[in-house]
C-alpha cells in the first residue's frame, strides 16, 4: 500500500484497489463515448502441470459508470499456436524454452526472448532481450562473433577482440 491508497482508504473508507477482476465489455453511450464497463471477478488456479488457470465466479458480474478507461494488461503466456508449428519446447509455465543465458530454441533457426521466453516482465527486460536476441541472431546468420550492441552498449571492435565476443 503506497500513500495514494492510504489516502483513498482514509477519505472513502475502503482499498480503492480491486483485484482478481476482469474486464467482459466496454460500454458506449451509443454515441462512439465510453459510458462505462462490465467486470467479473475470476478466480486463479493452478494446473497439474503448474500453469495458471483463469475461472470466472459466477454471480460476481458488476458494472461500473466510466469516463475513461486505461488499460493495464495481463499477460498469460505465449500463444501456444506458433511453439507447437515450429516443434519448440516449452517450459513448465508455458514459456518458450531457451537455452539457459541464450535465446536458440530446440529448433536452431528459431529465437526466443521477452515475455514469451521469460514470462511477464518490465518492458525494460523485453527491450534489453531483443536486442541481445538480435546480436545472437546476427552472430548466427554471420557465423561469426557480432559486432552489435551488447549488455550495456555499444561495442567498441577497436578496443579489444574480447569485446566482440561480450
Amino acid at each position: 500500500v503506497d500513500y495514494g491508497h492510504e489516502e483513498v482508504r482514509v477519505k472513502w473508507g475502503k482499498d480503492p484497489r480491486q483485484y482478481s477482476t476482469t474486464t467482459k465489455e466496454f460500454v458506449s453511450d451509443g454515441n462512439g463515448t465510453i459510458k462505462g464497463v462490465n467486470t467479473v471477478q475470476v478466480e486463479w488456479t493452478k494446473t497439474p502441470t503448474g500453469q495458471w488457470s483463469m475461472k470466472e465466479v459466477p454471480g460476481s458480474e458488476k458494472y461500473y459508470p466510466a469516463d475513461l478507461i486505461l488499460l493495464a494488461m495481463g499477460f498469460l503466456g505465449p500463444e501456444k499456436q506458433a511453439p507447437t508449428e515450429m516443434n519448440l519446447d516449452l517450459d513448465g509455465r508455458g514459456n518458450i524454452k531457451t537455452t539457459i543465458g541464450m535465446y536458440g530454441t530446440a529448433n536452431p533457426k528459431v529465437f526466443a526472448a521477452g515475455d514469451c521466453r521469460r514470462g511477464q516482465s518490465l518492458v525494460v527486460w523485453a527491450i534489453s532481450e531483443g536486442r541481445q536476441a538480435a546480436r545472437q541472431i546476427d552472430t548466427y546468420l554471420m557465423g561469426k562473433p557480432s559486432a552489435l550492441p551488447g549488455p550495456g552498449g555499444v561495442i567498441d571492435t577497436t578496443r579489444s577482440p574480447i569485446a566482440v565476443n561480450a
